[in-house]
């Protein structure tokens, strides 16, 4: 059988990908390493997910909103909700376990045919036209045939396989964005915590109208450092990062810094995720000795693979820059907003760099990013999307990358119907149909 589009990647961008080309009349198959659908949002426990918002406006809808209000109607989200950090306009929590049963439901209701525990090792090609893609499985090696594949693995594994350029992490060095390990952690007394917030505003980064209603940490910068001088923390962090999750009394742990490390190179990641559980032990007797709350409080859940942030950008058609961001740019060929701010977690020391904070930045994503430029028929979308390190630093997150997800189906779609090449497809057509799904396209959308 030869589908009209692969999606190589379970992750958030991949399926909003794959539920996106199906809506619009493909027969789609999609593929997934692992044995879950939701990436970095379930293996790596990524979340909350940042921001859906511009200010008080709505900027990213569509499928994304769709899986969203699926999970609120279900109990597994708290929907989106001013950052009390103030880091960017909203966050939204999400229970891991909640969107992994929506993301089954509807990869069922939808009918679209899925491939679990199937490893992208290889393509195939007719010169620099993809024709499928080789797998291997606990059955064997399978080829599978499509006539467009969206590579969502999040490293542009099946563009590099098909001799794509690509940077890898920052130009200078090639360093990326370190990986982490969140992790969760219940029974903690928040109500202690809230108290010492109150008590100790000067050591968090906090909004000015800071409600404590629902608990989100960027600080305690004073705990960390009397923590290093006794010889009790030794990672490259110089602050406690910490989300309250839907369940009752649980946070999501964001601290764990595993930097130089390659996520595309296996001794590498696999070296990264033994660091991670160290600093996973480290972390967590850090906050039993020194954060408020936390003296009672175990471990409820640890990642079934490290959170990476950053590996392989495609260069495609178009780079996204960091002017692109800061000037706040608009593309004819806009498929998206993004309002996110520059996000740049240190690749070498405890910083965190931040552009745009204090002034949000809103800005349009070009349906270029999505078409590499040395290879036929295929679509990136995710996190691979040409872009300079800095860039991808803002475009990362998930409610982006599943609103690129959602313009690489509908364009995957459309080559398909009038038997085009994607880079071939009229711009104006892929942004009429991603309206009429209900998604922002360009700002004066808004």
């Amino acid at each position: 059988m030869v589908y009209d589009v692969i999606v190589c990647g379970g992750g958030p961008s991949g399926i909003v990908s794959a539920i996106s080309a199906k809506r619009n009349g493909a027969s789609v198959l999609l593929v997934e390493q692992s044995g879950l659908l939701g990436g970095n949002s379930v293996h790596a426990l990524v979340g909350p997910w940042m921001s859906f918002h511009y200010g008080k406006t709505q900027v990213i809808k569509g499928i994304a909103q769709e899986i969203v209000e699926r999970m609120v109607k279900k109990g597994y989200s708290l929907s989106h909700i001013t950052d009390p950090i103030g880091f960017c306009d909203t966050i939204t929590p999400y229970d891991v376990e909640g969107l992994k049963e929506v993301l089954f439901e509807l990869i069922d209701e939808e009918q679209i045919d899925l491939l679990l525990h199937a490893f992208i090792i290889d393509v195939i090609r007719d010169e620099d036209t993809i024709k499928g893609v080789k797998v291997a499985t606990k059955s064997g090696l399978i080829d599978l045939y499509g006539k467009v594949i969206i590579d969502a693995t999040g490293d542009g594994d099946v563009a590099y396989q098909m001799g794509c350029d690509y940077v890898f992490g920052r130009k200078s060095d090639n360093f990326a964005q370190p990986m982490t390990m969140i992790f969760t952690v219940g029974n903690v007394q928040l109500d202690e915590l809230r108290t010492y917030i109150k008590n100790n505003k000067s050591d968090f980064a906090l909004k000015e109208d800071y409600d404590d209603d629902y608990v989100a940490i960027s600080g305690c910068f004073s705990l960390v450092e009397e923590a290093r001088k006794n010889g009790d923390f030794t990672i490259s962090r110089d602050r406690v990062l910490l989300f309250e999750e839907v369940r009752p009394n649980q946070v999501a742990v964001n601290m764990t810094r595993i930097q130089k490390h390659s996520g595309v190179d296996a001794w590498s990641l696999s070296e990264a995720e033994i660091q991670g559980r160290k600093q996973i032990k480290e972390v967590f007797a850090f906050l039993k000795k020194y954060v408020p709350g936390f003296k009672d409080s175990y471990i409820v859940r640890t990642p079934s693979k490290i959170g990476v942030r950053e590996t392989r950008h495609i260069i495609g058609e178009y780079t996204m820059d960091i002017d692109d961001i800061v000037e706040e740019r608009s593309f004819h060929d806009s498929i998206c907003v993004s309002a996110y701010p520059i996000d740049i977690h240190s690749p070498e020391g405890s910083s965190l760099t931040v552009i745009g904070e204090t002034n949000q930045k809103c800005y349009e994503i070009p349906l270029r990013v999505l078409i590499p430029k040395k290879a036929e028929q295929l679509i990136v979308t995710g996190r691979a999307i040409s872009a300079t390190h800095e860039a991808n630093a803002s475009m990362r997150v998930t409610p982006s990358v599943m609103a690129l997800g959602e313009a690489s189906g509908v364009l995957a779609s459309m080559a398909i119907k009038k038997g085009i090449a994607p880079r071939k497809v009229d711009y104006k057509e892929v942004q009429a149909i991603l309206r009429k799904q209900g998604q922002i396209v360009r700002k004066n959308d808004i």
